[in-house]
């Protein structure tokens, strides 16, 4: 199906829901019932449609992703946040529903900030400008410290769609909550529960990512109390060859005469404060090293991307086929996870800090270079916001670069 089709026929299945979401408010006003929409059989067929396709929800509501982003970072357990976050997206339904079915009714033109619903139920949930944005969807604007008021009634066809996208908001949050559920007793953290859901698409594969997720991470915690994942300190200078023990990083300045013999030389990034960049290199006397140490270290890092998740999304690049020879036991990376190797574009000038980074193609891009704009639309891959995240990027695209530059043949 070609792109257009596809979004003709996503606009179509859009369309359809808010109309079957329109046809149950107004069945239920005519019950005698007015609220939020309570249609078992609605609720249940976007449900399922929504467990297939994560994607779905941004259709319906295109902040929906950034809004449950926001209402679960810095939460511990995200098992009681979802609840939280659902009672917030049914009172804002409910304030979206109000307006529908009552425009003339005053009462429903002001939202006191003071109030205990907005203080206790929407405050605790989701930043307070989120809650200003999410509420400006619905006509309301600031009006003192204290108050929204409606200061341009919306069209029905607009209240009803933001209605039905903080239903579908609601229902995600019932479908996320049911995730953590079947995960228990292990705690999950927001950031992988949320990259999952993307990544995986259904809710039992994003089950069975985040059990595998959780199996990696129980055997590096078992091994990591006999193994030094990132360098092994020599029992003496004397076993260093007479040389000084490795510092305690595992990065190395490169203005050392001992890292300029390791690799080849390169320019880095340069920190503003002056301090010279820095990379992982190997020890002395080992001309080819394992340095997916060094890459684990920076994986854990930079998240998005390049996280655990993603590799388990992607799968292993080079899968075993039953039947066929294994690996060689003596080859020095069977133990540890390969990692996609990536590469700058060449939008970025040298020095330059990448803004986006694609998981599809494995490059770095700046801000306004047109291919990243491509990529946003067609690929995956994550907005590099903290400069901090910008660095450790750069930082690891160059190892990768440097390696494959040192494993090429030598002419």
């Amino acid at each position: 199906m070609c792109a257009g089709s596809a979004l003709r026929q996503e606009e179509f299945h859009r369309q359809e829901y808010r109309q079957e979401y329109r046809r149950c408010l107004e069945r239920e006003f005519r019950q005698g019932r007015a609220g939020p929409c309570s249609d078992p059989s609605f609720g249940e067929r976007l449900g399922q449609r929504l467990r297939r396709e994560p994607a779905v929800l941004g259709a319906l509501q295109e902040d929906a992703p950034v809004l449950l982003a926001r209402g679960l970072r810095d939460r511990p357990d995200p098992g009681p946040a979802l609840l939280g976050l659902a009672s917030a997206f049914r009172l804002l339904e409910l304030a979206a529903v109000n307006l529908y079915l009552f425009p003339w009714r005053k009462e429903f033109g002001t939202v006191q900030t003071f109030s205990g619903a907005y203080v206790h139920s929407l405050r605790p949930a989701l930043p307070e400008d989120d809650l200003v944005r999410s509420f400006g969807r619905l006509g309301y604007e600031r009006r003192g410290r204290h108050c929204l008021a409606v200061t341009r009634p919306l069209p029905e066809p607009e209240l009803v769609s933001a209605a039905c996208g903080f239903f579908a908001c609601r229902l995600e949050c019932e479908i996320l909550a049911e995730v953590v559920r079947r995960l228990q007793p292990r705690r999950l953290r927001a950031e992988d529960l949320l990259e999952a859901r993307r990544l995986a698409g259904d809710v039992e594969a994003c089950v069975e990512m985040l059990q595998q997720l959780g199996t990696r991470h129980k055997a590096a915690a078992d091994c990591g109390d006999s193994v030094d994942l990132y360098q092994e300190m020599p029992a003496s200078p004397e076993d260093a060859g007479g040389e000084d023990a490795a510092p305690s990083a595992p990065w190395r300045d490169l203005g050392s005469p001992q890292g300029a013999q390791d690799v080849p030389r390169r320019s880095w990034d340069h920190r503003r404060d002056g301090k010279r960049g820095q990379e992982p290199v190997p020890s002395v006397g080992n001309p080819n090293p394992d340095t997916s140490s060094s890459l684990l270290f920076l994986e854990q890092e930079l998240g998005g991307a390049g996280s655990p998740l993603s590799a388990l999304a992607a799968g292993s690049r080079s899968p075993q086929v039953p039947g066929e020879p294994q690996n060689s036991p003596t080859s020095p990376r069977q133990e540890a996870p390969e990692l996609p190797c990536y590469q700058l574009h060449s939008c970025l000038r040298r020095g330059a800090l990448p803004s986006y980074c694609c998981s599809t193609c494995q490059q770095l891009h700046a801000g306004t270079c047109a291919a990243a704009q491509a990529c946003r639309t067609h690929h995956h891959g994550q907005e590099l916001r903290s400069e901090r995240q910008q660095r450790l990027w750069l930082q690891r695209t160059e190892v990768d670069m440097l390696l494959a530059d040192g494993s090429a043949p030598w002419s």
